[in-house]
């Protein structure tokens, strides 16, 4: 059996997408603009025993294999009308467990895994009969201060990731064709969930894949990128069946940001000339880069008839990236905060 210690969390297929070698990249450090003109593909988005496992990742290459299929039948000619439902329902299965795969999703779980982990003990230690005051106190301290295996909780996410991606078959499904001179580019994290109906909800999570307004875009190589919409929330301009042309520079900006910011460490492009334009887009943004952090509330819980629960409700969800885009493509109208409700996308009309 192969053992393979340097596991990667983008696969090598798709980085081909945007590859004029196959072989080598372009190159952007998240961190300091730094760019290089041709890095390995072998070494990108990847860590050494990345999954902990070290069969795991021969495990994945193999589910790798139906995915890059499935997505080869919208890449050929970029349309849907080769496209089945089997291999559909893969590519939504291909985007959940991207998305949960990444540097980028280990970052924003942590601190939602940490605090359910320190419940759960601080749980146990409660119900001990056997110990004393002083134990459990003793006890409490050590609990506030663990912190989950995030290899072994992230294997568990990417788990229920696929098995969610059956919530993702309301979603319209377009492809993004670029006839502007500037390219696409792809991150260590190329999936991007967005909700721009909902970008000033900030105390709840609306992210989602039942989530009114959701919107998420995965290039499918520098003149092309996928966007599965919520019809029901946005009226898209000037769409012709399942394909949407973009002439806008400014859109294809915005959608190239929402890489830079959904990114771990680095950004990547297809051809070193287009260097000073994705520097431009970084430098743009790096005062508004953030660390990836998932949000974790505490608060007061209460009954239907407004009786207070006992104890707390942990509310845990991904925040939006700092950049939520308004496209020029898209209409609609933002979701006031006060106007906000929990509810599933309803069926389209």
């Amino acid at each position: 059996m192969t053992k393979k210690a340097n596991q990667h969390y983008v696969p090598q297929f798709y980085f081909r997408y945007f590859s004029e070698t196959g072989k080598d990249i372009c190159v952007l450090n998240r961190k300091t603009g730094t760019t290089i003109n041709s890095a390995s593909i072998k070494g990108q988005a990847s860590k050494k025993y990345f999954y902990g496992d070290s069969d795991i990742e021969d495990q994945i290459s193999k589910i790798e294999g139906f995915f890059s299929s499935a997505l080869s039948s919208i890449r050929n000619p970029f349309t849907f009308e080769n496209c089945s439902y089997d291999s559909y329902f893969l590519i939504l299965q291909n985007l959940m467990l991207q998305k949960a795969r990444t540097v980028t999703a280990r970052q924003k779980n942590k601190a939602g895994e940490d605090r359910l982990l320190q419940l759960y003990l601080e749980c146990e230690i409660t119900n001990d009969q056997n110990l004393d005051a002083e134990t459990k106190k003793a006890f409490y301290e050590i609990a506030r201060n663990v912190e989950a295996d995030p290899k072994q909780y992230q294997l568990m996410g990417m788990t229920i990731a696929i098995e969610t991606a059956e919530a993702l078959t309301d979603l319209f499904p377009i492809i993004i064709k670029n006839l502007t001179f500037k390219p696409f580019i792809f991150s260590d994290s190329p999936v991007i969930f967005i909700n721009p109906l909902q970008k000033k909800i900030r105390l709840r999570g609306v992210l989602g894949a039942n989530t009114p307004g959701l919107i998420i875009m995965y290039p499918l190589g520098p003149r092309h990128c996928l966007m599965l919409i919520d019809q029901n929330s946005y009226r898209i301009k000037k769409l012709k069946h399942n394909n949407l042309s973009i002439r806008n520079n400014a859109d294809v900006a915005k959608i190239n940001k929402l890489q830079i910011h959904n990114s771990a460490n680095a950004v990547y492009f297809s051809k070193y000339k287009y260097k000073n334009y994705v520097y431009g887009l970084w430098n743009q943004e790096k005062s508004r880069l953030q660390p990836h952090e998932g949000k974790v509330v505490e608060a007061p819980g209460f009954y239907h008839t407004g009786e207070p629960m006992e104890g707390d409700i942990l509310h845990v969800y991904e925040k939006q990236l700092p950049l939520v885009p308004r496209f020029s493509f898209l209409d609609y109208e933002e979701t006031e905060e006060n106007e906000y409700k929990f509810e599933r996308r309803k069926e389209i009309a």
